[in-house]
Order: C-alpha cells, then structure tokens, then sequence
C-alpha cells in the first residue's frame, strides 16, 4: 500500500478514536454465578473468597429461573390470615404436596427466603484509573453485601431505591464481584406490606432494572435536588458534590435549563453543597395534568486543574401544591384526585418493571379510565415510574414501604426516617410525586401519632415540594397537609348490609359531607372494593413467576355443583353489577366537597384472599363487560351528575332531577350548554332540553333541573337519562317506570301457598300449578345464612372473614317470558334493590343439575353454591314457582316487587310457563322444613 494512503489511514483512525469517548459505562447484565445459602453460612465460610458454582441471569430473580422449593403446606409465607387454609376440610386436597395449589393469593413456581450469592468476574478499563468507579444495583430485593475479591465493600437495604457501592478503589484489571442477597424479612415494615409480603409481588430473591458500573472524574456532581418556585419564577436549587480519595481540586459549575442563559458558580476545594438560585425567565410554563411541561436542568463541572470534568441532567417541571380548604391545589388551582392503587402487582416476574414504557402503558390506561391519580400502597416504585408520570400528567402518592406498627422503638422507626430520605433524594425531583406517606393504615400504642406527628413535621420543614400525612386510612392529626380517611365511601368495613348502597333505596342524591373531618382536605381511602367472579380465561395469562393456582381451587368448586357451565355468565352478569357500584360510589365522591378518592382498585388485587377488585385484569387489561369509555363518562375532568331522588316510578309521576357539574379541568368556563335527554326502548326521545352552567373548579356546578311527565308510559319500561356537556363529559342513568295500577290478583288457576302441605303436594302431583312463596322461611342450612345486598362482595369473604353480602348479584334471561311485564338486563340493576333486600337465597344442591333457577344469585367463589330467589319446576303432572322474594308485603311502595309480581302471576297464566326439568316434593320441602 502506499505510505501516503497509510499515512491517510492512520490519521482518519486516530481522528475517529479521538471523536468517540471512552466508555464510561459497563453493564453487568447477563450470566452470573450464583449459589444459595440455605444454612446462612456464606459470610461465616468465606463464599467471597470460592468460585460460585451454579449459574442463572441478571437481572432477574432466582425463583423464576428453577432456583428454591416446591411450595407446600410448610412454606414460611410473609403474610396472615391464611389459617383457614390449614383448617377447613374444603382445602384437603390443595394441601397435598403433589397438588399444592393456595387459595388466598399467587403461588409461586419456586419459593427461597434467606440468603443467596451472586458473582461476576468484572474488569476494570485501564483508562478509569483515578476514576470514581460506582456499582449500582437499581432494585433490590432486599438486603444486599458487596464483596469486591476478598474486601467488604458495603451493605444496603433499601427496597425503593437503588443500592450504590463506591468501587474507586479497584485497580485495572480483572475483579471477582460477590454480592450476597438477603430476602429474609429485615425490618418490622408489615407482614401485609406489598414492599416485602408474599401477597401480591411476593418475596423475590435477585436485582432487578439496571446493574451497572460507571466511572466519572474524581470530584463531581453526586446530587441536584431542585425546587420550583412559581411565585417568583426560579428554582433553588441544592447541589451535592462528591470526591473520590484524595481529589481535593477547586473549580466551577456551570448550570443551565433548556435555552436559558447559563450560570456560573465557582467551588472551593472544601466545598461539598452549594445553594443558589436560577430564574425561569418571565413566563416558565407550569407543570400539570393538563400541560405536564418538563424542564431539563444541566450541571456541567470542570475543577481549576481540569483533571475532572462531569455533566449531570435533572429533568423538572415548575409546579407548587398546597392546600385550600377542602381541596388540594396544583399551581394554586384546585384540583380532584381521582386515583387508583398500585400495590406490586406483577405476576410475571413478582417485581416491578423499571422501563419507563411499561410504566407509560400503565398511565395511558389509567388515564383512559378517567383518572389522574395512583397511590403505591405501602411501596415506591422504580424510578421509571416517576419519569413516566413526569410525562403523563399523573399525581403519585407514594408510601414508605411500610404498613406497621410504629412508635414503639422498633427498628421500623428509624428505616422510615432511612427509607423516606433515600426516597426523596432519588426521586424528588420528579413533579409527579406530589405526596408522601410513611406507611398504610399505621397501628400502634400511645406514642404512635406523637411518632406520626414528628414525622410529618420533619418533611413538611425539610421539603415543601409535596404534601404530607401521617397514614393513610389514619390518623387524621392536626400535623397533616390533608387526610386520608376510609368514612367517605358507601361500604366502610364492617358495615355489611347496613351500608348505604344495601339499605338505602338507591339514588343519586346522597354524599359524604357528614363524614367529613374538620377543614383540611379529606382524600377517600380505598374506595370501592366490589368484587367480580373469576375469570377463568385469564389463568393462561400467567406464563411467569407467579401462577393462578387459586382460579384452580374455585373452578373445582362450581364443579362440585355443577356451575362450571355459566362460568362466563357469572363473570359478566357479577362484572356489570361491580361496574354499577363503583359507578354509584365515584358518582357519590364526585357530589361531595373533599380532595378526591383512591379506588381499591382499578385493576385486580390477586392477594389477601384473592381480591378481583378490578374491571381490568391483574395485567392492566380491561374485562369483557366494561370499558374504559363507560368508566370515563363518571370519573373525569368533567363529568355531569343527575341528583335524582328515587329509579323506580309510578307512570302517575313527573320525573324530576337537579344537574350540577362536577369540573376540575383544565380552566373554568362559562355558559356552557348542557343537553339532556330522556330515551325509552328502541332509542325513541322522549324528552330532552338544554340548560346551561358556569364551570368552575369545584364539585357542584348548578346547571338547572329536569323534568319529565310519565303519563305517556303506559307499560313498564327502562328509561335512560343522559346529560353531554359538549366535547368535556357525558353520563347517563337508567330508572324505571311503571303502571300506576297493576293487577297482582290470583286466579283461580294458580295455587299460591307458602307450605307445600300434603293436600297441595297431592293437587300438585295431579296437575296443579302452584306459587310457592318462602320469604322468610328458608332454613340456615338450606340458605338463609347466605347474607344477599344489592351490591357486589366488598374486598372478599375469606378476608373479611364473612362479612355480608355474601353474592355478586343476580343472573337471569332477560328473554324469558316470564319478564315480559318487568324489564330487566341478564344481571342486577337498581330496579332489583327492594326485591333482593329481602329475599333469602335457597341452595339448590340437592336439587337436579339441569335445574337453573329463573333468577339466580351468584355465590362467593370461595363457596360456588347454586343459588337461587326464584325457580320453576315440574312436579308429578304439576307445574311449580318457588320462590324466596317478598311478594306480599308493601308491595304499593315497593314498586319493582309488585311489577315483579304481576309478571310472574301473568306468565304463570300462559302456556309458556312449561317446565321441563322434574323435582320431587321432599327436595322443595327441605328449604324450610
């Protein structure tokens, strides 16, 4: 070749190695060493020092790579209230160890709880010498020792935040790195605490997110905390700087944000934090939901002998929070916290994700749903999370991993001080993170709210850059920027069918002013909580660590009576009624001057029992009875309430309701127009109008009221009223009309009786057709002890431990000739309230398995029964209706019972009433005999 294309070459080389910088950045992601200490005999037998055998990947944990035991009866899980598992004769065969499978939440495919050792052989480039070399380990879990060759590095035990080692020491060349994991529980944070129980994200043992070693100079940039203030205009801001062994150089920052003009500020060689101020420029665009600006701050570093030169980016967003009253405030604008949990949910992997896009999708349906708002119960999440919300526009509050007892002086008391700091300084940067709390539903003696009370006050005096509480659920302490508190919802534990929604005659009209605490912002603790049935499609979904085995458990119940045939229509006709209780328990929250509400939950909650709390999937994926547009209509920026005072009508009557509007968006207008209408079968308007409404930021916009003469309904019939308020919200409410007069006399062709004597039993074998009525008479064992309400199953029964109502609702063919004169969907509405607030469920097991009741009730998956309020059979040559509703008394003011009635007296009339399936007299008898 010729010297001068050589010559060329080299130059061309030299220019483009000059042009790439030297990496600074080394991932360990990948193979890695690994052995389990079972006997905790690492440390004492030098496992630092040895050639680890086994292997497995990072990140990663080790259970989900074949690593631990078979679960069994005598696995140690972190987490209570599984006794019943142990006791009860129904779990026999799910204690077994060849067909281990445990109720109460996911079973792990391998379960490990003490120590392991991961190792890795690392080099270190030649050219970080006199470098500041860190290993990071983004998510722990729990306690982490690094071991570099044979020397002690240093411990951790954070489970929010990543665990950072200072490696500088290393030489170039090759290291043995050993680090020993601990998932053993190290620190009294709460057996129940989604940071560390095996209820929902379930003790792992690995790192999870990012494993890495990076080198930078010698003195740098170790951490910027910035504090927007919109007032003003500028940020303060807080720069730590670190300095590796003896760098000791002085020097200057450089900061800027954007396109704005730089600062300069010089160090001294004993400087470690300096503080000064940056302005914003005239008009620095706030941070929101509505417009989630972000900023990026740059620290750019170079010490006077230039032998260290660093950079480090924050991303920011200028927003302030406060409080006004009733409400919080987001740049001095009130806002609704509309807000769902998220407590560690991942049966994939049992850890959470720390990609910025996983987090994104979940935001983007969380969001789609209406809401703008997610509580971490008892955890924090990864920084991906923050980054997400950052971009989204979603308020966070997070938990310091804790739901414990504190205040006794435990080591809990001082890892919440720990923890709550290493929190903030990860992550308090970020504008999503609005509130913190130190733990769930705090318990505790005397000095528990003195501890709170310190607590809160130190944050409040340290970082005014969100809001404060001393618990959520309680207590509700003068210390407190707001409270969050568990009376504003209408099923509060322990309330069972006392509860609003059970014995109430439904409405709209009803809030929670009443359960209000002094004037501080009141946020609605775990709202909601209605249960819908298993969806047994789902248990394919669980490819990962974490498996459904409890889905098994109750799909062998509804095969024990015959019911795994209607698995899909228990699932819908359950979810349509959850869907309307969350609707009535938003809607109620929405009409009530308080700070906003966190649902428990938007999506499943698969521990504690197995709680499917969700009208999304434990995966974030919707269910097939409801979507995210229906859920939008009552939980949004602006959504349209109609305060009505009843949903079942006389056609004597004229409908009435107030509209208010409830608007938290993102400014306040005026003249709006609301449109309204009133629709019957078919679509066909019956009535409609527009009023008009100012919108301002608060819950009860007056828009005007409706109303609407019924007179023109001659025959029962839904009506449905809907209110748009152009391009901001919709919503709508079904209520029933029905004949002033109805006919609920007997003819002489129907026997109606409410004991099947021997005189009837024999008119009946010879071809009588009978009504027989039970109301009140079903036995405890035949079905009485089942406690029916009009709404869902609250949380579940097996952690309630049986707290009522103890069924989803009703099933039904709405096809049936039987309701003909009584409208009905295949699953309960409101129109059902005052026909099931009194009947008594009847089980059916000794009864044929072809037998389908006309109108079912939908057991607790824990139990599965065949239930039913209202059967038709064959009896000899007679035709038979039994039935446990209440038909015979009040029926002028329960207007639903006697339409009811009047449709089953009229089809028991036609030659539709046919049943085919035969029972004998005994079997009805044992109902109430």
């Amino acid at each position: 070749m010729n010297k001068h294309v050589k010559l060329i070459l080299l130059v061309a080389m030299m220019a483009i190695h000059a042009a790439v910088p030297a990496q600074n950045r080394i991932s360990l992601a990948g193979k890695w060493k690994f052995r389990i200490d079972r006997d905790d005999q690492g440390i004492k037998q030098q496992w630092y020092t040895q050639q680890l055998k086994d292997s497995l990947k990072l990140p990663g944990a080790m259970q989900s790579q074949g690593y631990g035991d078979e679960p069994s009866v005598n696995t140690k899980w972190i987490g209570d209230r599984y006794e019943a598992f142990l006791k009860e004769d129904k779990y026999a065969p799910y204690r077994k160890d060849d067909n281990f499978k445990f109720p109460f939440w996911l079973t792990p495919k391998k379960y490990y709880m003490g120590a392991a050792w991961y190792q890795k052989v690392i080099n270190i480039p030649s050219h970080w010498t006199g470098q500041h070399i860190s290993l990071t380990l983004e998510r722990c879990h729990w306690g982490t020792t690094v071991y570099a060759d044979s020397q002690l590095i240093g411990a951790d035990s954070s489970l929010a935040t990543p665990h950072v080692y200072d490696l500088s020491h290393l030489s170039p060349g090759k290291h043995t790195l050993t680090i020993r994991v601990d998932n053993r529980y190290l620190s009294e944070v709460g057996i129940n605490a989604h940071s560390a129980s095996d209820q929902t994200q379930g003790t792992w043992n690995g790192i999870a997110g990012d494993i890495v070693l990076e080198a930078g100079s010698p003195v740098f940039v170790k951490q910027v905390q910035v504090y927007p203030d919109i007032l003003n205009r500028n940020i303060q801001l807080k720069i730590v700087l670190g300095r590796t062994g003896n760098a000791t150089s002085a020097g200057s920052l450089s900061i800027s944000v954007d396109k704005l003009p730089a600062l300069k500020q010089s160090f001294s060689k004993d400087d470690s934090s300096l503080s000064f101020t940056y302005p914003m420029g005239d008009h620095p665009a706030l941070w929101d939901e509505f417009n989630p600006k972000l900023y990026q701050l740059t620290v750019q570093l170079q010490t006077a002998d230039k032998k260290s030169i660093d950079s480090k980016k924050v991303s920011f967003g200028m927003r302030s929070v406060g409080t006004a009253n009733s409400k919080i405030t987001v740049n001095n604008h009130p806002i609704f916290l509309r807000g769902t949990l998220e407590c560690a949910i991942f049966p994939l992997t049992g850890y959470p994700p720390t990609d910025t896009a996983a987090w994104a999708r979940i935001f983007r349906i969380i969001k789609a749903h209406g809401l703008n708002h997610m509580r971490f119960h008892s955890w924090c999440p990864p920084e991906a999370a923050f980054t997400a919300a950052d971009h989204a526009g979603v308020y966070l509050s997070v938990e310091v991993d804790c739901w414990a007892r504190v205040g006794d002086g435990l080591s809990v008391d001082n890892f919440l001080y720990e923890e709550s700091n290493r929190i903030i300084a990860a992550y308090g940067n970020h504008p999503s993170f609005l509130m913190m709390v130190p733990t769930n539903e705090p318990a505790g003696g005397k000095n528990r709210d003195p501890y709170l009370a310190a607590f809160v006050n130190y944050w409040k005096n340290k970082d005014k850059r969100r809001l404060y509480s001393a618990g959520s659920g309680w207590p509700a302490i003068a210390e407190n920027d707001y409270h969050v508190l568990p009376e504003p919802r209408i099923q509060a534990w322990g309330e069972g069918l006392n509860s609003v929604i059970n014995a109430k005659a439904p409405n709209s009209q009803f809030n929670f002013k009443e359960k209000l605490k002094d004037n501080k912002p009141v946020v609605a603790h775990e709202i909601g909580q209605w249960c819908v049935y298993p969806d047994f499609t789902e248990r394919k979904k669980y490819t990962g660590l974490l498996q459904a085995r409890n889905f098994d458990i109750f799909y062998d119940f509804m095969k024990k009576e015959h019911l795994q045939s209607q698995a899909h229509d228990f699932l819908m006709a359950s979810g349509k009624l959850q869907a309307l209780c969350y609707k009535a328990d938003i809607e109620a929250g929405m009409r009530t001057d308080y700070a906003g509400y966190q649902l428990l939950d938007l999506h499943d909650f698969p521990g504690q029992g197995t709680a499917l709390v969700g009208i999304l999937d434990p995966f974030w994926n919707s269910k097939p009875y409801f979507t995210p547009a229906a859920f939008h209509r009552f939980s949004s920026a602006t959504v349209p309430l109609a305060v009505i005072s009843k949903f079942t009508w006389k056609n004597s009557e004229v409908f009435t309701a107030d509209v208010q509007i409830a608007h938290f968006g993102k400014e306040q207008l005026k003249k709006i127009p609301v449109k309204w209408k009133i629709t019957g079968n078919n679509k066909r308007v019956i009535a409609n109008g527009v009023l008009s409404a100012n919108l301002d930021w608060k819950n009860d916009n007056p828009a005007g009221n409706i109303s609407c003469k019924l007179s023109g309904i001659s025959k029962a019939e839904k009506l449905n009223l809907e209110i748009i308020v152009d391009g901001l919200g919709a919503n709508d409410w079904d209520f029933w009309v029905y004949p002033d007069m109805v006919d609920v006399q007997t003819g002489s062709d129907i026997t109606v009786t409410d004991e099947l004597t021997p005189a009837i039993s024999e008119k009946l074998q010879a071809g009588a057709t009978v009504l027989l009525q039970l109301n009140n008479k079903i036995t405890e064992k035949k079905g009485a002890a089942i406690k029916t309400g009009m709404s869902a199953i609250f949380w579940n029964t097996a952690w309630t431990e049986g707290q009522a109502p103890h069924t989803l609702g009703i099933l039904c063919d709405p096809s049936s000739p039987l309701f003909n004169d009584f409208p009905t969907e295949y699953h309960s509405n409101w129109q059902w309230w005052d026909i099931i607030h009194t009947a008594q469920p009847m089980h059916l097991d000794n009864f044929p398995a072809e037998l389908k009741p006309s109108v079912q009730l939908i057991d607790t998956w824990f139990e599965a029964r065949k239930l039913g309020i209202l059967f038709e059979a064959r009896v000899g040559k007679g035709k038979i209706v039994v039935t446990s509703i209440d038909l015979q008394h009040d029926l002028d003011t329960r207007l639903a019972a006697r339409q009811l009635y009047h449709s089953l007296l009229s089809y028991m009339q036609t030659k539709a009433f046919n049943p085919v399936v035969a029972v004998r007299p005994e079997q009805i008898q044992e109902l109430y005999k």
